[in-house]
């Protein structure tokens, strides 16, 4: 089995590989392994607009819109 080590930046997350043609085979297997810290995604969270600053809610918003005594309504 050949092998083949190569250390390369990413670039936009792509990476092209020339194989020498001692390779020219079907298929080839390849392991891709970070060197070195993995840098974690951050989660960009939504920022209210500072108009709603200070607002609060005085509804119970899992409350049902009508009483139960009223679903039956329909019948």
């Amino acid at each position: 089995m050949d092998a083949l080590r190569l250390t390369t930046k990413p670039v936009n997350r792509r990476i092209i590989i020339d194989l020498p043609p001692e390779m020219d085979v079907d298929t080839v297997e390849v392991i891709i392994l970070a060197s070195g810290k993995v840098r974690q995604a951050t989660k960009k969270h939504r920022i209210p607009p500072s108009k709603l600053a200070g607002t609060e809610l005085f509804d119970d918003l899992i409350a049902p819109a009508v009483p139960e005594k009223e679903w039956d309504a329909l019948r």
